[in-house]
């Protein structure tokens, strides 16, 4: 029990999330450039945007600012930059269950509420690898991060009922995200209640394991979902 703590205690730090994060971003920009796609994720597309409003303008802007972020965070934590490859194993294979659990669920869940998903292609596994990371760090690291100070200032019941009304709202949020704009998917009851029930879950994996884990997590299940897609 003790080591078990210990390895929950430790992979929370910031280095591990970055090193979870990086080779899903690796593949994701790098396979954009190389592929030459201009389909990139929507959460990336999102905070292109909001950038672009301030005057930057870059097609790596969100990796900058996902890269100034956890360093401020470690910065901030003042935590030790190593990195013990087994505890990182371990928080990959974490990551891969959680992503499988899922997975598993939907797979009961989803004849019942439809769900649709894209195809297997090259062009479809980039995305996906963006998607788990820039998703979690809008929608579950600012949002929920955001969400859970306003709600500990304005709600009743504590921290607990605080940290529920902030991880459900953005889970809301995150459902409604993925119909909006030209690319957004047709919109319908069962396919937003398994979205929102999909971001509830990564929001409660975020709370509990840290971003690095939660991002990890959704890339893997939205790859996994693809190749069972296929």
């Amino acid at each position: 029990m003790k080591k078990y703590r210990g390895y929950l205690r430790e992979t929370r730090r910031p280095v591990y999330s970055a090193a979870l994060v990086f080779p899903f971003l690796l593949v994701y920009h790098a396979g954009t450039l190389l592929v030459g796609t201009t389909h990139i994720n929507g959460a990336d597309a999102l905070i292109l945007r909001l950038l672009g409003a301030l005057g930057i303008y870059s097609v790596y802007a969100s990796a900058l600012v996902l890269a100034a972020t956890l360093a401020a965070w470690q910065w901030r934590t003042g935590a030790p930059g190593r990195i013990r490859v087994r505890l990182l194993v371990l928080s990959i294979l974490e990551s891969a269950c959680f992503a499988l659990v899922l997975l598993a669920l939907f797979g009961w869940l989803g004849p019942r509420l439809p769900l649709a998903v894209g195809g297997p292609g090259i062009r479809d596994f980039i995305p996906y690898c963006g998607a788990g990371v820039y998703e979690e760090f809008l929608f579950r690291w600012r949002l929920v991060g955001s969400l859970l100070w306003l709600f500990r200032k304005v709600l009743p019941g504590g921290p607990a009922a605080a940290t529920a009304a902030a991880a459900l709202s953005a889970a809301l949020v995150f459902a409604a995200f993925h119909y909006l704009g030209p690319g957004g998917d047709p919109f319908s009851p069962g396919s937003f209640a398994l979205r929102a029930a999909g971001g509830l879950y990564f929001g409660v994996i975020f709370i509990a394991r840290g971003f690095g884990v939660a991002a990890a997590s959704h890339a893997l299940y939205d790859i996994f979902l693809g190749i069972v897609a296929h």
